[in-house]
């Protein structure tokens, strides 16, 4: 018989296992999304933090380090309008496909809720 790590684990020559979780297109509501995306950035900035106060560097070439960083991202924020400007667009349509897909599912409702006419 076979042991318990043998039967689960993805070993040479099995096929991939199928991920788990929902796809995203499948999600019901953008909020699900819109927190993950906020947690992630919420990460960043904390994960930079701690970035900041373990830093091998002085206070003051940090701080020359950030600025030289920080002018060089507004040099560069020309892509940063563009990803601004995808994502809302993303989230436009994404909105005016579940809008379609619930005016259709409250129609199919409403027609199978009244009863059928006599011929």
């Amino acid at each position: 018989m076979k042991n318990s790590a043998e039967n689960h684990g993805a070993g040479a020559g099995r096929p991939a296992r199928k991920p788990r979780g929902k796809s995203y297109k499948s999600i019901p509501n953008a909020r699900s999304a819109s927190l993950l995306g906020l947690g992630m950035v919420i990460g960043a900035v904390v994960g930079a933090g701690v970035t900041l106060l373990v830093a091998p560097r002085s206070g003051r070439q940090t701080r020359e380090l950030l600025s030289y960083r920080a002018g060089r991202m507004k040099r560069d924020s020309g892509v940063w309008l563009k990803l601004g400007k995808e994502l809302r667009r993303a989230a436009a349509a994404k909105r005016k496909q579940l809008e379609r897909r619930d005016a259709r599912d409250r129609v199919r409702d409403h027609s199978a809720a009244q009863p059928a006419e006599p011929v």
